[in-house]
């Protein structure tokens, strides 16, 4: 019987694992296929957002390690509870054991975590050198991010002062096939170019805001009077959403960041048409 009740548990937990893992709903949702990626979440996912950069590819890749991780410690005390309550019954053992030390499993349940720790650690301080903006590779394009109440406007440091305000569509104003995306659409995009190091320069001009892209693995805060610093890869062009999750006053819900991430060559036409008005 306590075979079979390990074997259901371990069979539920690899199902969520590959379910969580893997998450068909994403895989085959039309934003995933479609020749423009969509950078929003999806109705029923289990994981993050499809990731639209490198970063957030390795971000993908490590959280899943993780979750395999957690899942198989949460079988394994879910089987040794069973194990314990079944073991040790009052009906089976009605005199209780006054046993209160076990020096070999004590060593046991201490030096476990630690080497899953360990093993938890190298990814986890290879990806944090990674992110680290000062580590990023060179070449990069600059893009200044400031949190205003409520909107966000984007600069272009060294090409020629471009500067773009973006603030949210009320609903009255969205298309009807925009009507999906509601709180996300904004009157002005940042256009960012694809396979090419972003450096984003992110600040505050009034209160603290927080400049986050679930799908390019971007987040940090807009602090007035500093500059917090990131970076990304986009490895795909689409449209990218996020929004402010750093609660910053009464329309904290409705200030999108909106990003279209476009090829090099029509990256550069557009910083043309921005020098032509």
């Amino acid at each position: 019987m306590l075979i079979c009740v390990a074997a259901g548990v371990v069979g539920a937990a690899a199902l969520f694992g590959a379910a969580s893992m893997r998450d068909i709903v994403q895989r085959a949702s039309p934003l995933r296929h479609a020749a423009s990626a969509l950078g929003i979440p999806v109705d029923w996912e289990l994981n993050f957002q499809w990731p639209g950069s490198v970063e957030e590819s390795e971000l993908y890749r490590f959280h899943n390690l993780l979750l395999g991780i957690d899942i198989g410690i949460c079988g394994l005390i879910a089987i040794l509870l069973i194990y314990v309550v079944w073991r040790f019954r009052s009906s089976r053992q009605p005199v209780p054991t006054r046993t209160t030390h076990n020096a070999p499993l004590e060593v046991l349940w201490t030096l476990t975590p630690v080497l899953v720790l360990i093993f938890i650690a190298f990814p986890s301080f290879k990806l944090l050198a990674r992110f680290n903006p000062q580590s990023a590779p060179g070449g990069a394009l600059t893009v200044k991010v400031t949190g205003h109440q409520w909107y966000w406007e984007y600069q272009y440091p060294g090409h020629g002062g471009i500067d773009v305000n973006s603030m949210i569509v009320p609903d009255d104003k969205l298309a009807p096939a925009q009507k999906d995306r509601r709180l996300l659409i904004a009157d002005n995009y940042a256009v960012l170019p694809v396979d090419t190091v972003i450096h984003f320069q992110i600040t505050g001009a009034d209160v603290i805001h927080s400049f986050m892209v679930p799908s390019l693995g971007v987040q940090k805060y807009g602090i007035p009077g500093r500059f917090n610093e990131a970076f990304a890869v986009i490895d795909r062009e689409g449209t990218y959403y996020g929004q402010c999750n750093q609660i910053c006053g009464a329309n904290h819900a409705f200030m999108p960041i909106a990003i279209r991430a476009v090829s090099k060559e029509r990256f550069a036409s557009w910083l043309k048409e921005q020098h032509g008005k």
